[in-house]
């Protein structure tokens, strides 16, 4: 789950920096990957039937008036 304001421009998920979903849009062929919610206040995704091959770090990218923020 990422919070984000009406401040935000645009949006991406990203894991070992492969993109997952760049807003609306996904990235990834994972069919196990799904975005819940792209809203003004929360951007998440879920991962079904997780494995230890998914472990690892898994950021929210920002992006507010051109400054980048994960």
């Amino acid at each position: 789950r990422c919070s984000v304001d009406n401040r935000v421009t645009r949006v991406a998920w990203l894991n070992r920096s492969s993109i997952l979903y760049a807003g609306n849009d996904k990235w990834c062929l994972d069919p196990r990957v799904v975005l819940l919610a792209n809203t003004k206040t929360q951007y998440s995704i879920q991962i079904h039937d997780v494995d230890v091959y998914d472990e690892g770090p898994y950021t929210c990218s920002v992006q507010t008036d051109n400054h980048p923020k994960t």
